[in-house]
């Protein structure tokens, strides 16, 4: 197919609504090193801003029948997909972050409030629950919450993606909170 006709944006964004590959693959090619860029300087972390940028283009695909840009806008809507994105990433963790710290606020109560052996137990009973958690979860949750270390600090101890990473924490808190509210 003649890629210069992608060069005029109606015919691309026409083209992406009808599934057409080569038209996905030109605006990856014309955008995605740029958008990167753009991300590693809002973000400041060059794989997350890699993993934005690619979760951008996923979005995009899945969302091409619905795709809707005024003319010659195209890059500033890609660009606002991928800001909206990071937004919604930092949102999520500060959310977690605020759970964690209810939860410790809860426990730190709770120790007051009842002896030592009733603490004990719960102290066991999560203990055990985080020794059920999948494999790879343990390990990112044990290395975010009892080693300290930031997302992007264990991303690049595994070797796996940021988004990786959160993926795998947000399975342990959920499962973790489904398993000891009962408890608590």
């Amino acid at each position: 197919m003649d890629q210069s006709n992608f060069k005029d944006e109606s015919y691309l964004i026409s083209q992406l609504k009808n599934g057409c590959k080569d038209a996905y693959g030109y605006l990856f090619k014309v955008y995605h090193k740029e958008l990167c860029n753009y991300m590693t300087a809002i973000c400041g972390n060059t794989k997350m801003a890699e993993d934005i940028a690619q979760q951008t283009f996923i979005k995009i695909w899945d969302n091409r029948k619905k795709l809707f840009v005024s003319k010659n806008k195209l890059k500033r809507y890609i660009f606002k997909v991928a800001y909206n994105l990071f937004i919604d990433s930092q949102r999520k963790k500060k959310k977690e972050f605020q759970l964690l710290e209810n939860l410790k606020q809860h426990a730190y109560l709770e120790m007051i409030e009842t002896d030592s052996s009733l603490f004990e137990e719960r102290l066991k009973k999560v203990e055990q629950e985080i020794e059920n958690l999948p494999e790879q979860c343990k390990r990112v949750f044990i290395m975010s919450k009892k080693e300290g270390l930031k997302y992007r600090e264990i991303s690049e101890q595994l070797q796996i993606s940021i988004k990786t990473v959160e993926v795998h924490m947000a399975k342990a808190m959920k499962r973790l909170r489904a398993q000891l509210t009962i408890f608590l």
